[in-house]
């Protein structure tokens, strides 16, 4: 399904945005935008998580053409659930839920990806442009 295909793309792209947002927000004024109105809208982050996990069903259920029926998108199909737990993280992070002494993998992930926000951005942007230009190289 084309229609999935170009929805991952653009989903990474956008998680690729949020990512970079601190390292390049001075340079590049909209990234700086849109995680400020991902703090300060609900629906907006709503939107974002439900969408990613949307997305994480259809990449594993209806690969791109040339794949296998199962998984056939499978490092796409990580990078965008791993994005999803991370705006589910911020989410929850944003209205002050308070932590268990156990950590969660919503926890482990979040926290991660916070460390490395930039390099995690990077390989976002790689994951996207890679699938975008020979999609036929993702399958595993």
């Amino acid at each position: 399904m084309i229609q999935v295909y170009l929805l991952c793309i653009a989903y990474l792209l956008l998680g690729t945005a949020f990512l970079l947002s601190d390292t390049y927000g001075l340079t590049f004024p909209l990234l700086l935008s849109l995680r400020y109105a991902f703090r300060t809208h609900a629906s907006l982050r709503r939107i974002l998580i439900l969408a990613g996990l949307l997305i994480t069903l259809a990449l594993a259920f209806f690969p791109m053409d040339p794949g296998p029926w199962l998984l056939g998108d499978l490092v796409p199909m990580l990078n965008v659930f791993s994005l999803t737990l991370w705006f589910l993280y911020q989410a929850l992070r944003g209205i002050g839920v308070k932590q268990e002494e156990q950590q969660t993998v919503l926890d482990a992930t979040g926290l991660y990806m916070e460390r490395n926000k930039r390099n995690v951005g990077f390989l976002t942007m790689g994951i996207a442009i890679i699938h975008f230009i020979a999609p036929q190289l993702v399958l595993l």
